[in-house]
């Protein structure tokens, strides 16, 4: 009985044998037709795909540090799963023992001249399964320039080569970010004498040159954040338009700020401060997007104002007709002495 099971056996695998190779030989006839092909050949799938969040947070500074945007790499092939679990029905149908992990090919096809861009790793490695294996990767981008203002985008191809003795196709997949936009404004604020010394009442104008140091036009949005009770401050304009270096005109604009201390401001050394706030912003925003993506930092301005001397706030009529009582009655002493 022992006899005729292992007889049954071997005869089985022999048939097994047989049959695989009778589909090797169609395999790899010349004449083998389409249909045919098919029976031994597989397809596979790959898709790319990037971290959205980290896309549109992206804030992109000369020599500043690198943008990173996660990439998730997913295949899988179509071989059926018993090929691929075992051993006799791998040698047989597809002609290996050992299965290796699959390398993915990652490259940057558009290379920007404004940053250093590379992704690690480049070649990752995934399973070969029926089912959807997952790789990582990072995207990153080091700008030594300023990037395009109105947004840019980088192709990523990935590519993984035929597997499995020529079983499972090549496959090719590719992946576009776009980022936008291509770079944060970013000003420059500088004003003439920030700290001034005035009397009580008395106006002083500081002269505020806003630069702009981004490469788009760019709205900048003033606004007085702190100042002390009772003082007139005015700011000549609340938005300004500043062209780019880029464009040929000039990326300065002027403003002014003036401020007017109360009578309060009386003693030496008494000093307020004043607190601006300006902040960058793309001009004209996207129709879409949240308007917070297209909004650099706010940069304040601190602006001193001392006095020189003091002020009797309130009793200024009071002390005059005191000083007036005093000289007349000076006055009239003097002539009182003279008749006697």
């Amino acid at each position: 009985m022992t006899t005729y099971l292992r007889a049954v056996k071997a005869a089985l695998i022999i048939g097994i044998v047989l049959v695989g190779s009778l589909f090797a030989t169609i395999y790899m006839s010349p004449s083998t037709t389409i249909a045919s092909a098919k029976l031994l050949t597989y397809d596979a799938a790959l898709q790319l795909s990037y971290d959205i969040d980290a896309v549109n947070n992206a804030k992109f500074q000369p020599d500043g540090p690198p943008v990173l945007i996660p990439l998730t790499i997913q295949y899988r092939v179509f071989v059926p799963s018993t090929f691929l679990s075992s051993p006799i029905l791998r040698i047989i149908f597809l002609q290996t023992f050992i299965i290796i992990n699959a390398q993915i090919s990652l490259t940057v096809v558009n290379q920007p001249t404004w940053a250093a861009v590379s992704i690690t790793p480049s070649n990752p490695y995934v399973n070969i399964s029926n089912s959807i294996e997952t790789a990582s990767a990072v995207l990153a981008i080091a700008p030594h320039a300023n990037a395009p203002a109105e947004g840019f985008s980088l192709n990523i191809h990935a590519s993984v080569p035929a597997l499995l003795n020529n079983h499972v196709a090549a496959k090719e997949a590719d992946l576009t970010v776009i980022f936008q936009p291509g770079y944060i404004p970013l000003i420059n604020i500088d004003v003439d004498n920030p700290s001034r010394i005035v009397s009580p009442q008395q106006t002083t104008t500081f002269r505020i040159a806003i630069t702009n140091m981004g490469n788009k036009q760019t709205l900048v949005t003033g606004k007085i954040v702190n100042a002390p009770e009772g003082w007139a401050a005015l700011l000549s304009n609340n938005q300004i338009l500043i062209d780019s270096s880029e464009s040929g005109l000039s990326n300065v604009q002027y403003i002014s700020f003036s401020v007017t201390p109360p009578y309060g401001l009386g003693y030496h050394d008494d000093l307020g401060q004043i607190i601006l706030e300006f902040t960058p912003q793309f001009f004209p925003l996207p129709p879409q997007g949240n308007a917070a993506n297209y909004t650099g930092a706010p940069v304040q301005v601190p602006l001193i104002v001392r006095s020189r001397g003091f002020s009797t706030p309130g009793f200024e009529i009071v002390g005059f007709i005191l000083a007036l009582v005093i000289v007349i009655a000076i006055v009239m002493k003097k002539q009182k002495n003279k008749q006697i």
